[in-house]
């Protein structure tokens, strides 16, 4: 499985309260970590801070520390944004607000109950506009289910609206994305640390082909685990800050040493959805040579857009083409807050849009 547009961009164009954790968490035995619903669910949301009367502190994030940030919470449904997570321009230059916002929103959703879009909004340069669904523009939704958390839906620019589906049968319903694009996997009945992994058999399911399950399924190594991660901080915002995180790895392929690409994905308590990483196979593919993927490797490496991180394991020889961390926090442009809705509304704006990821009936 492969994001195709973020790849070919680089190789052609060269809620749980948590006011008792540290808003600085410091590096911790992941064997501590137990896999949870409330935990996934958390991981997957961005906090709000909250004053003593439980009051929203609108401009303020949990990166600004316990004075800043006295006590926070999970976003909720339909809550305005207090503040967006932005990334980080490229050195030397680029818009001063970065390129991308990526908030971790909680929607819901008629079919999948509370789903978490996190955004991909483009904005400050081409004509591209903060906060408005422009071309290129998406997400990903991730719904947390019994046992897993995964990625049901994606659009990206490239491929378009895009749902994933675990091996099914028949027409193309709810349950069908549930074990799909896994993130993770948990165990219901007796809580164990949050680390793993699993071959996934999954599907991405483009537009005019959403309303039956396929005949053949790809193989996903899947590779997930928690750690203290140390994240950069934006001018003027601090210094740079460690926080207990999920990592997330997506192979393009069921053997690590054989893969295409991967994907890493990273999610905090804080924040939700942190930061994203594509690698490829350093030997390339039919579409790409070798040199042509070491090429763009250098133009990405001097962009200087994230800090360093290892290569995936498995054994085969991997290079980072792109990155986002969203550690750039930037305050709404409404006094009380903005509009959390973006990539589901767009979504929901569509003729044949999926049932299952319409709001629910009124007053349900």
């Amino acid at each position: 499985m492969r994001r195709t547009a973020r790849l070919a961009a680089w190789v052609c164009a060269a809620a749980l309260p948590i006011a008792a954790l540290s808003n600085r968490a410091e590096p911790a035995d992941q064997g501590t970590v137990l896999g949870t619903p409330a935990l996934l669910r958390d991981l997957m949301i961005q906090n709000v801070c909250v004053d003593p009367s439980g009051e929203v502190l609108v401009g303020k994030s949990p990166l600004d520390g316990e004075v800043g940030c006295p006590a926070q919470r999970d976003l909720r449904p339909g809550e305005p944004l207090p503040y967006h997570k932005h990334d980080h321009p490229n050195a030397g230059g680029g818009p001063a607000l970065g390129y991308q916002r990526h908030d971790s929103v909680p929607v819901e959703t008629a079919g999948l109950g509370t789903a978490v879009e996190h955004s991909f909004d483009f904005g400050g340069f081409e004509g591209r506009r903060f906060g408005v669904f422009d071309p290129a523009d998406g997400g990903d939704v991730a719904v947390v289910s019994p046992g897993a958390v995964s990625i049901a839906a994606t659009e990206d620019g490239g491929a378009g609206f895009q749902l994933f589906v675990g091996e099914c049968q028949g027409p193309v319903t709810a349950a069908a994305l549930l074990h799909s694009w896994i993130i993770a996997q948990f165990e219901l009945e007796r809580p164990a640390p949050l680390a793993g992994e699993t071959v996934a058999r999954l599907k991405d399911l483009r537009a005019g082909a959403q309303e039956s399950c396929p005949s053949r399924f790809n193989e996903a190594y899947t590779h997930w685990y928690t750690k203290p991660m140390r994240y950069r901080a934006a001018p003027g915002q601090g210094a740079p800050i460690t926080l207990a995180t999920l990592v997330s790895e997506h192979y393009g392929g069921a053997e690590p040493a054989m893969a295409d690409h991967v994907e890493r994905f990273y999610f905090t308590r804080e924040l939700g959805g942190t930061r994203w990483e594509h690698w490829q196979n350093a030997k390339g593919n039919r579409r790409y040579d070798a040199p042509t993927v070491a090429a763009a490797a250098a133009r990405f490496a001097a962009t200087g857009r994230c800090s360093e991180a290892p290569m995936p394991e498995g054994g085969a020889q991997f290079v980072l083409l792109d990155c986002r961390e969203w550690t750039r926090i930037v305050p709404p442009e409404n006094a009380g807050g903005d509009p959390p809705g973006f990539f589901l509304k767009a979504v929901r704006e569509r003729a044949g849009a999926p049932a299952f990821l319409a709001a629910p009936p009124s007053g349900k």
